[in-house]
């Protein structure tokens, strides 16, 4: 009975495990604080940040001064035009274009991200052969439009979702406030939790099996 029970937890640890590695996580970029202008890249577990024309994401810092943004803290910097959440976010850089995140487990069935944009924004969801799974669109909503506050769009799919794309129609638009549910996807500096649920399951179904030869 001692042995059924161990294997009941093995079983229900690596179980939570498979389960928590599809939870919702949210990234708001603010480990990127002291980093401006540097290269977001594969610097997150799980995900890739590229652009259509081969450039980087960069983390923008809003504390440097460089770039004229407004927070939801009540500071601002140069004219303030753009709003953001914290004190980073990300973007294209001066090179802008058409923004690329991948989900190296091909797994998600959706995506949600802060944006602000000097004109109409578009968030677009593909499974892994490209074809087109979601769509999402919102309205230009800097402060010269009357808004004060990120804007948020997301896409679904059914759970096959492998990479999003956004842009805008023009050239000036930033990102904060990421959120999804694709698989093995943490925060930096984050331990993975399901990764530890699923080692100590697996050794403890491999310790019951072992006693249990014994027994034999």
């Amino acid at each position: 009975m001692k042995y059924l029970s161990l294997l009941g937890l093995a079983l229900a640890l690596v179980f939570a495990s498979a389960v928590q590695s599809n939870a919702q996580w949210s990234l708001d970029f603010e480990w990127g604080l002291g980093n401006d202008g540097g290269a977001i890249a594969s610097g997150i577990p799980g995900l890739q940040f590229t652009n259509t024309a081969g450039f980087d994401w960069i983390y923008g810092d809003a504390t440097t001064g460089n770039w004229n943004v407004s927070n939801d803290l009540g500071d601002s910097w140069g004219t303030g035009r753009y709003n953001m959440a914290g004190y980073v976010f990300a973007w294209l850089g001066q090179t802008q274009g058409m923004g690329r995140i991948d989900f190296l487990s091909h797994d998600g069935s959706f995506f949600t991200t802060g944006y602000n944009s000097a004109s109409d924004f578009y968030l677009e969801a593909y499974d892994e052969f490209d074809n087109l799974l979601d769509l999402a669109a919102g309205p230009a909503n800097t402060q010269w439009e009357g808004n004060y506050s990120l804007g948020y769009l997301t896409v679904n799919a059914p759970s096959n979702m492998a990479y999003v794309l956004m842009h805008d129609a023009g050239n000036y638009w930033l990102t904060d406030n990421m959120s999804g549910d694709a698989s093995n996807v943490y925060r930096p500096g984050v331990i993975p939790e399901p990764s530890t649920l699923m080692l100590l399951g697996t050794g403890l179904l491999g310790l019951g099996a072992f006693r249990f030869r014994r027994k034999k």
